[in-house]
């Protein structure tokens, strides 16, 4: 393990992130689990990669959003300069600092999607162009309503195809199911580090060394 990577997990309120950040790392969420609203928390994970080695991960868990209110525009926002009120959009700070953007939305809860649409853009507008890692984790709470979830995930999953992010479908009550995404974004941030130029400066070092045994002789 080397750097501690910083991923900030954002979405509507009421969705889980809590849930699954508790339940990724303790595994002690069930169905009588109760959380308070979220201001803001931090988490210090080992998680592994897709390679087997450990990295240190900070996660910030962030306050739930509020979602569009009834008459505003549905869906991804139209025009760039479409303003939002303060608790629709992730505090600035976090822009400053974040390698990695976990965003989660209810399957259940349509609302929660266009949440994660106006974030998306949002984020898109204020990274600079510092580069970040994003996935999209689509939460089953609850009772499902069958069709309101298959609609949900599938716009969703085709939405995350034109915005080429990753989607994954969870829950937070089966710990096994958040193994990927996380796996996922922590061997992203920590890619495998280019050592090609050491064997170059090798050779070179012993080129020059041969150069300087022919002159010699």
């Amino acid at each position: 393990m080397g750097k501690t990577s910083k991923v900030v997990v954002c979405g509507m309120k009421g969705v889980g992130k809590t849930a699954i950040l508790e339940q990724l790392i303790y595994g002690c969420v069930n169905l009588k689990s109760s959380f308070y609203p979220t201001i803001e928390d931090i988490y210090v994970a080992n998680i592994e990669t897709d390679r087997g080695t450990k990295e240190r991960v900070c996660f910030y868990d962030t306050a739930g959003l509020e979602p569009p209110l009834t008459g505003e525009l549905k869906g991804p926002p139209q025009s760039p300069t479409m303003q939002l009120t303060a608790n629709q959009v992730l505090q600035r700070h976090y822009l400053g600092f974040a390698e990695g953007f976990v965003m989660v939305y209810d399957t259940t809860r349509p609302e929660s999607l266009d949440v994660l649409m106006y974030l998306k853009k949002d984020i898109d507008r204020n990274k600079d162009k510092k580069e970040v890692v994003m996935l999209v984790i689509g939460n089953r709470t609850g009772p499902d309503d069958v069709n309101c979830l298959e609609n949900t995930c599938s716009k969703a999953s085709n939405w995350c195809s034109r915005e080429k992010i990753r989607h994954f479908e969870v829950s937070a009550m089966d710990r096994p199911s958040l193994y990927e995404p996380f796996i996922f974004m922590t061997t992203k941030l920590n890619p495998v580090q280019n050592k090609t130029a050491f064997p170059q400066l090798s050779t070179l070092s012993k080129l020059t060394q041969k150069n300087n045994r022919s002159e010699a002789m």
